[in-house]
């Protein structure tokens, strides 16, 4: 059985043999237990996503987007969230959406332990537009791609390469991770059952994820961007600024 960090005992290892009376016995299988841990998170993005409309909308209005307009929109989950169709309807007939979806590459680097120089879990490198042409796009819009760049610095960088100047960058993320979300977590007993029964089985903790904060993105991206913003509702965070 998984142990939790430093070894404390895992909720799975106080379940009792009435419980198996009611679910079955393959409650105590780890195997199962590992497997239904992960697929809790499965539909996450595309739900909390639709909660998060009245931010969206916000977002888009950030972006500056135009008829017309060719828009790169890098992320996870990008069609089942909804946000190739709201571009789409956004720059009209006449603009264009080209869009990257890491989602299984994220969910491949977080399989497999993968971590960065600072022991960040499930980063890596965005090298998805190396063969893009400078200034390809008007706008590139980051939705839920955020956590797991290995160096927004150096991501950062690329990005703003393959957009025109004068426009926005806009990037969201609902967040895992952050500390404010841990110190919530850890201030209900609920929360922090629920919490630690979900990664017990996979053998990492949510303080482990990638987790850069407005503050990381504004350090990133000095002197590449200007006129930059931030917000947060709810967990979801947003950072945006114009190429100068």
């Amino acid at each position: 059985m998984p142990r939790s960090e430093k070894g404390k005992v895992t909720p799975w290892e106080l379940m009792q043999a009435f419980d198996a009376d009611r679910f079955g016995a393959d409650i105590f299988d780890s195997a199962q237990q590992s497997r239904w841990s992960r697929a809790i998170f499965l539909g996450g993005l595309p739900y909390m996503w639709r909660m998060a409309r009245p931010v969206l909308r916000i977002v888009y209005d950030l972006a500056e987007i135009r008829p017309g307009d060719r828009v790169l929109l890098f992320g996870e989950s990008l069609e089942s969230c909804g946000f190739i169709a709201d571009l789409k309807e956004l720059v009209g007939p006449a603009g264009e959406v080209e869009s990257i979806d890491i989602q299984e590459d994220a969910r491949n680097a977080v399989a497999s332990g993968k971590r960065d120089a600072g022991g960040r879990l499930g980063t890596f490198r965005y090298d998805y537009t190396s063969e893009t042409a400078d200034g390809a796009f008007d706008i590139v819009l980051n939705l839920q791609g955020v956590q797991h760049s290995h160096d927004w610095r150096e991501t950062g960088r690329e990005f703003l390469r393959v957009m025109k100047a004068g426009r926005r960058l806009v990037m969201a993320e609902i967040v895992l991770g952050s500390p404010e979300q841990l110190w919530k977590i850890k201030s209900d007993l609920h929360l922090q059952h629920l919490i630690d029964k979900l990664y017990a089985p996979r053998g990492f903790t949510l303080s482990d994820y990638a987790y850069y904060s407005p503050v990381d993105l504004e350090r990133a991206f000095a002197g590449l961007l200007a006129d930059t913003g931030n917000l947060e509702w709810r967990g979801l965070e947003v950072f945006w600024g114009r190429k100068p």
